[in-house]
């Protein structure tokens, strides 16, 4: 029944507290207890993986600024351009009409990336910096072979 989704059963040993929790959430928010504990197991394996400043990071570094600050998206923009990490896409967003947005889509190793999102935080005028990592397994259970969520027939541009 789980080796054809390539998953295994295991049994663990909780707290009766823990378990009366666990359940209460997985009625409250109608969800199974195996997808609870494989999204739990990920935001996990997400927080281990970026503590080792040497391995790779994927993520979204999302900031919100005021746009009248003078010199800002020209510091910003200098930041991207000389960050030691890849940046595939920005995405500007006028919120209001003092504040903007970005969502910066990145790549590069966790000590390049944290020094990356340092620096932003560090500009005048920043109202809001964070970093949102991606985490995937090199096989996911979405049935991706490289960990993206998809399967794959191509190959993604290694830059």
């Amino acid at each position: 029944m789980y080796s054809d989704k390539d998953m295994d059963r295991i049994t663990i040993t909780i707290p009766k507290s823990f378990l009366a929790e666990f359940e209460k959430y997985c009625e409250q928010h109608g969800a199974k207890r195996s997808e609870v504990v494989r999204d739990a197991l990920r935001e996990f394996f997400k927080k281990e993986a970026t503590r080792d400043l040497g391995t790779f990071e994927d993520g979204f570094l999302i900031i919100a600024f005021n746009h009248h600050q003078r010199g800002l998206l020209d510091e910003l923009t200098e930041l991207e351009h000389n960050a030691g990490i890849e940046i595939f896409s920005t995405m500007h967003v006028h919120v209001s009409e003092e504040n903007c947005a970005e969502v910066i889509a990145l790549h590069g190793q966790v000590r390049d990336v944290t020094t990356f999102v340092e620096k932003v935080k560090a500009l005048k005028g920043i109202l809001f910096c964070e970093l949102v990592p991606i985490y995937t397994f090199a096989k996911d259970d979405a049935g991706g072979d490289k960990g993206h969520g998809h399967p794959h027939d191509h190959d993604h541009e290694t830059r």
